[in-house]
C-alpha cells in the first residue's frame, strides 16, 4: 500500500519535471521584463485561490477554472455563477464575474468578465493647471469551453478579447488560453497557458500580452479534508512565480486556508511578502470565501478579497 502511494508520488514529480522541461527554460529575468500590456490579466480572480496563494491551477473547478486552467470547467455537476471583488491601492478596485454550465455530459461552457477600475486621475493641460478627472480602466471579456476526454482527463480552451483605456487612448486585442488536467487518485497534475495572442497597439506603439505558463500539482494525501497545492508559473517576458498553498475543511462546510508565493524578479523581498491567509464558507447552494494579503508584493499594502460562488439548479 505504502509502496504504491510513494511510486505515484514520485511518478507525478517526474512527470512535473518533464512538462517543465517542455515549457521550456526557467529564466530569472527575461530581457523585456516588465515590457507587457495588460497585465491586470495576470491578477487572480477569486479569494478562495487567493487564500492559497494562488496555486490553483490544478485545485480549480467549475467556475473558478475559468481564470486558472479552463480544463477545470468539466466536469460541473450544476451551473454555477462566480462573483469577485478586490480592494487594491490608491483605489484601484478589480471586479470579477464568471457564470459556468454544463450543456452536454462531458461538455461545460463559460462566459467571464473582467473589469479593473483606476479610480479617479485628476487630469492637466499643457500648462499644468488641473482640468477635471480622465478615466481609466482594462477590462476583458471572456468564452470558455471544457471537455472531460476520459474519467480521468480533461481540456480547456478560453477565447478572449481585451481593452485597455486612458481617456481618449486605447488598445485592444485577442488572446486565448488553454489548458490540461489530469487527476490520478488523491493527486492532480494540471498545466495551462495564458494570454497567449498578438500584441496590443496603442496608437502607434504596440506591447506585447502577458504570456505566462503554469504547472500544477494539487494533493490531497490523507483520508483527513487536508490539501496541498504547488505551483510553478514562467512569465515568457518576465521572472518566473512559485506559488504553493493549504487547506483544512472541517464538517465539509467550513475552511481556513494559506499560501506563500515568490516572484524572481522581486527586488527588496521582506518577510511576509508573499504571504495569504483565507477562509470560507459553504452551504448547500452559496459558497463564501474571504482572503488577505498583509504586505502585498506589488503595492506593499494589506489587500482583501471577497468572492461568491452562487450554485444553480440545472
Amino acid at each position: 500500500m505504502h509502496r504504491r502511494v510513494l511510486k505515484k508520488i514520485i511518478f507525478v514529480w517526474l512527470l512535473l519535471a518533464v512538462l517543465v522541461g517542455l515549457f521550456g527554460r526557467v529564466t530569472i529575468a527575461a530581457p523585456d521584463a516588465g515590457r507587457t500590456a495588460a497585465d491586470f490579466l495576470l491578477i487572480g480572480t477569486d479569494a478562495s485561490s487567493a487564500g492559497m496563494g494562488g496555486a490553483f491551477t490544478a485545485a480549480s473547478e467549475g467556475a473558478t477554472a475559468v481564470y486558472w486552467n479552463p480544463a477545470g470547467l468539466a466536469p460541473l455537476p450544476q451551473a454555477e455563477v462566480l462573483l469577485s471583488h478586490l480592494a487594491w491601492y490608491q483605489d484601484i478596485k478589480l471586479e470579477y464575474g464568471a457564470i459556468a454550465f454544463r450543456v452536454r455530459e462531458r461538455l461545460t461552457l463559460a462566459a467571464s468578465i473582467t473589469y479593473l477600475s483606476y479610480g479617479k486621475i485628476e487630469g492637466y493641460d499643457a500648462y499644468g493647471y488641473a482640468d477635471g478627472y480622465i478615466s481609466a480602466y482594462d477590462w476583458a471579456g471572456a468564452i470558455s469551453a471544457g471537455y472531460q476526454l476520459s474519467d480521468n482527463l480533461s481540456c480547456g480552451l478560453t477565447a478572449k478579447f481585451v481593452n485597455q483605456r486612458l481617456d481618449d487612448i486605447g488598445g485592444s486585442t485577442f488572446a486565448t488560453d488553454a489548458g490540461l488536467k489530469y487527476r490520478w487518485g488523491r493527486f492532480v497534475v494540471a498545466g495551462a497557458v495564458t494570454n497567449l495572442g498578438p500584441a496590443m497597439k496603442f496608437e502607434s506603439v504596440s506591447e506585447k500580452l502577458p504570456t505566462a505558463e503554469r504547472l500544477g500539482l494539487y494533493v490531497t494525501p490523507f483520508e483527513l479534508p487536508v490539501a496541498a497545492a504547488f505551483e510553478i508559473e514562467r512569465r515568457s517576458h518576465g521572472g518566473f512565480v512559485v506559488r504553493n498553498g493549504y487547506e483544512v475543511g472541517f464538517y465539509d462546510q467550513y475552511f481556513i486556508r494559506t499560501g506563500y508565493n515568490y516572484l524572481s524578479d522581486e527586488q527588496d523581498r521582506h518577510f511576509g511578502a508573499g504571504l495569504t491567509v483565507g477562509a470560507g464558507v459553504k452551504f448547500e447552494r452559496l459558497q463564501f470565501d474571504y482572503a488577505f494579503t498583509p504586505g502585498d508584493s506589488y503595492s506593499s499594502e494589506s489587500l482583501h478579497r471577497i468572492s461568491v460562488v452562487f450554485k444553480l439548479s440545472q
